[in-house]
C-alpha cells in the first residue's frame, strides 16, 4: 500500500513542517530575520518541500547553512506523535557571523570603503504542531500552526519579537502508486524590532510516483514534481519548480539514492532567477531505524552562493 510504501515520501508538505527553516538578513530589524530558508531536501527541488509530509515515527535533524563569504546557520529539530492525529516540532537555531567586514555607502548609493569588521548573532525557537483531521480511504487532510520567537544582536541594537504561521495541506491517492496534493501557508506574521515581520502567502501542488521496478537498473524507485506561487507582503511574486527523482525503498531496509533539482524565479532579489540542486541518500539499517545526509547548492547573485546540509536520524515506528 501507497501509506505503507511512502508514508515517510508521499505528499508535499510546503508549510517546512521537520527541519530547520529559519534566515536572517544583516540588516537592522527584526521583520527581515523571518524569511524562510530550508532543509537541504527542499533547497534542492528549487523550495519545493517534496518529501516531508505525513511523518511518521520520530526524527532528528541538524541542519547547516553555509552562504559565502562566511555567513552560517545552525539548527536542530525534533519531531513526533503526541496524540491521535497531531504531531509535534520542536526546533531551535543560530545564525552567527562574528567578522563580518562592515562597509558603507555614498548618498548617491555608490561604495563607501570598508571600517573594520562588525559581529551579528541570532538565536530563535520553534514550535509546531500539525494535526491530520481526515485520513481515511483515499484523502487525507490536516491543518498546521507554528509559534517562533526570536532574539538579535545587532551591531548597534538588539531586538527581540515573534511570529505565528498557519497552513493546510490534502492529499489524493489515485491509486497505491500516485498521489495528488495541494497546500497553502499563511506567514510568518509577526512583531518585532520596531515593526511588523515580513510575510507571504503559498500555494501550490505537487505529484509523486512510485515504481515497483526501474526498467534496467532493476530496483524500486520513483519521482515526483510540484510548482507553487507565493505572494509577498510587499506586492512582489515568487514562483518555484521542483523534480526529484530516487532509487531504492524509503520505507524499506537498505541504501535510497535521491536526485533533485529546481528553480526559483524570486522578483527583486539579489538573483531572480535560481536554479538549484542536490541529492541525498538514505540508510535504512531496519523498518525501525534510519540515517539521512542531504545536500543542495543555490546560487543567490551577489550575496554568494548558499550551500545546504541536513543530517538526521529516523526512528520510523
Amino acid at each position: 500500500m501507497w501509506n505503507k510504501a511512502m508514508g515517510r515520501l508521499t505528499a508535499c508538505l510546503l508549510i517546512l513542517m521537520p527541519g530547520i527553516v529559519h534566515a536572517a538578513n544583516v540588516g537592522s530589524g527584526y521583520g527581515e530575520s523571518l524569511l524562510v530558508m530550508t532543509t537541504a531536501r527542499q533547497a534542492g527541488t528549487g523550495g519545493l518541500a517534496l518529501e516531508d509530509p505525513w511523518r511518521q515515527g520520530t526524527q532528528v535533524e541538524l541542519g547547516s547553512i553555509l552562504m559565502s563569504p562566511g555567513l552560517r546557520w545552525f539548527g536542530l529539530a525534533g519531531q513526533g506523535g503526541i496524540g491521535p492525529g497531531l504531531r509535534g516540532t520542536a526546533e531551535v537555531f543560530t545564525y552567527q557571523s562574528p567578522g563580518s567586514p562592515r562597509t558603507s555607502e555614498m548618498s548617491d548609493g555608490s561604495y563607501g570603503g570598508g571600517s573594520g569588521t562588525v559581529g551579528v548573532g541570532e538565536w530563535a525557537g520553534r514550535g509546531t504542531l500539525l494535526w491530520t483531521f481526515i485520513s481515511e480511504g483515499v484523502w487525507r487532510a490536516a491543518v498546521l500552526g507554528r509559534a517562533t520567537g526570536l532574539m538579535q544582536r545587532l551591531p548597534d541594537e538588539a531586538n527581540v519579537g515573534g511570529a505565528l504561521d498557519a497552513g493546510c495541506q490534502a492529499q489524493y491517492l489515485v491509486d497505491t502508486r500516485r498521489a495528488l496534493t495541494v497546500w497553502g501557508l499563511v506567514g510568518p506574521l509577526g512583531y518585532g524590532g520596531g515593526r511588523m515581520s515580513v510575510w507571504r502567502v503559498t500555494a501550490g501542488t505537487g505529484w509523486l510516483e512510485r515504481i515497483e521496478t526501474v526498467p534496467i537498473l532493476g530496483r524500486p524507485g520513483g519521482y515526483g514534481a510540484g510548482i507553487e506561487g507565493e505572494g509577498l507582503g510587499e506586492g512582489l511574486l515568487h514562483y518555484g519548480l521542483g523534480a526529484l527523482c530516487w532509487l531504492g525503498s524509503p520505507s524499506g531496509e537498505g541504501m535510497t539514492v535521491f536526485l533533485r533539482t529546481g528553480l526559483r524565479f524570486m522578483s527583486g532579489s539579489a538573483q531572480e532567477v535560481q536554479p538549484r540542486g542536490g541529492a541525498g541518500v538514505l540508510w535504512s539499517f531496519s523498518e525501525r531505524l534510519g540515517m539521512q545526509f542531504d545536500y543542495a547548492v543555490a546560487p543567490m547573485g551577489a550575496l554568494g552562493t548558499c550551500n545546504y546540509a541536513t543530517l538526521g536520524v529516523r526512528m520510523l515506528k
